[in-house]
This record gives C-alpha cells, structure tokens and sequence, in this order.
C-alpha cells in the first residue's frame, strides 16, 4: 500500500492493479472512493488495460490467430512495481511478459501515475511500445465513488452535472456487449439526476460531447469536479437501484458491437502505437 497526502486530502494506492483503494477528506475524514463492498461491486477504482468492456465470446484475432481476453483486460489483477516516488506523487509500472504475451500478442509499457496537490488527484496513463511492431490497444479508468456521501441520504438524492449543454444518447448493451441502438440520455440539457432506474439498462456509454467535466452534485452542494479532457468516450455506471455509489469511466476503447469481425486491429476505438511512440493520457478530479 502505497500513500499520498496533502493539506485536504490522503490517497491510497495498492501495487496489485496500481488501483485507488482510497481518498479520504482529512478536515471531515469523508471517504469519497467505493470501498468495494462484494454485495454490489468488489472493486474501487481498476484500470482498464489493454482492453475497455467485453469481447465478443472472450475473444479476438491478430494476424490469423486467436486469443482469449476476460473483460476490462488483466492489468487490474497484476502486480505493478513502484518506478518513482516523492512527496505528492508516485508512478507504477507494468512490463509485458510471458503470462501477458499468452492472451495478449504485444509488447508494451504500461506506466500510471497518481499526483496529489491540494485538493486535486490527477491520473496520468502511459502506454510506450518499446518493440520493433505496432502495439494495438486500449486504457481507460473505472473509478468508483461513494453516492450517497452523508448518512442517511440516496443515490437518487444526487445529480451528475456537465460543464456544457448536451444532446446525446448513450448506446446500448445487451449481455456486455453494444446492440447497435441508442437512446437518448440530454436533450439540450447538463444534468443527469442519478434515479433509481438510470442503470437498469448497464451503463450510459457517452461520446462526442462537448463538455470536459461533470460534477457530483446535490442541488447547488458540489462534491467533486472529475475532469475528463481528450478522451473520446465516457461510461457512467452503478450496479442496480440499490447500490450506493457511482463510476465515472473515461475511456479509449469500447466493448464490441454483437457479432463484429474479432480482428483487434479493427476494433472501434483501439489506438495504434508505432514502436518507440508513447501514448498518455490524463484524468483529474478536484475535490471541493
């Protein structure tokens, strides 16, 4: 377990996943993050490498071979090694090798980077291929958050709060995977009230918006800015009605369309890295 503090806020981090397993408001000791309770979901804040949702059948091809990947990827459930630490920030690393090679085909860094000033957490991914081939891939995040905050409070009390009007629809899933259809989410509008129903149908899978941030609100109370810039698709997701938190996932990549061609290279949203190129990305959340 690895720890970040500033004058606001403690962060905590485990080496298994480089994942958030918590952040703490030091003044009120609120806890922000999902603390995993297996009664909804088990998990807080996992990375999402080298794939974003769910494979048709597991599966996907590389050059005339098959290999077989379980959702989300495996970075969330390996080991990463500490490359750099000072006092508000630390960086993790994950290298392929021979159990990632098996059900994945490339080579590649994966480096993620938490930093700590003041109130704001900002999380930085760094893909580098360090081979003589082209890397396919993608990364997203899927950090949970405590909704409700106070006791004796509902989700269904709170609102999600873009920065900009939007009119979008989301995608929809059946069984993981996107059917082809969407539904309307806004309509000139920049809040989502957080009803009991939103997420019958899985998550609200977003793009093309025109905001960078969305806030979690209760009326005019903020509780956090989660700023999202540069990535192409958002996914917001709680478990069902009752589960007491939320997840704002920006990603890129998605999960397959039923029935797609399995080659990786084609798969919407996968980005393509030449050797010695380095991709990064970056999510920042100001607490308030």
């Amino acid at each position: 377990m690895k720890n970040l503090k500033s004058n606001d806020l403690k962060v905590r981090i485990l080496e298994k996943g480089a994942e958030l397993t918590s952040i703490t408001n030091l003044s009120t000791q609120t806890e922000y993050l999902w603390q995993a309770d297996p009664t909804f979901w088990g998990r807080k804040a996992p990375v999402l490498f080298p794939i974003v949702g769910l494979l048709n059948n597991n599966h996907f091809t590389y050059q005339g071979r098959s290999y077989d990947m379980k959702q989300h990827g495996f970075a969330r459930d390996m080991n990463f090694e500490v490359l750099k630490e000072t006092d508000n920030s630390i960086r993790f690393a994950l290298r392929s090798k021979g159990k990632t090679t098996k059900q994945f085909p490339f080579h590649f860094a994966l480096q993620i980077e938490y930093t700590l000033v003041e109130k704001t957490l900002t999380v930085t991914y760094r893909v580098i291929n360090p081979f003589l081939e082209d890397l396919y891939f993608s990364i997203g995040g899927h950090p949970g958050f405590n909704c409700p905050i106070q006791e004796g409070e509902k989700r269904s009390d709170y609102q999600l709060v873009f920065n900009e009007k939007e009119t979008t629809s989301t995608q929809l899933i059946v069984d993981g995977l996107r059917n082809g259809e969407t539904q309307t989410v806004l309509d000139n509008e920049n809040t989502i009230a957080l009803t009991d129903e939103l997420f019958d149908n899985d998550a609200l899978i977003l793009s093309n918006l025109k905001s960078n941030t969305v806030s979690l609100q209760k009326g005019d109370t903020k509780f956090w800015t989660f700023d999202f810039s540069g990535f192409p698709y958002l996914g917001i997701w709680s478990k069902n009605r009752k589960s007491p938190f939320v997840c704002i996932e920006p990603w890129f990549g998605i999960a397959d369309k039923v029935g797609q061609d399995p080659d990786f290279t084609k798969k919407e949203g996968v980005i393509k890295l030449k050797p010695s190129e380095v991709f990064e990305c970056s999510y920042t959340i100001e607490f308030h």
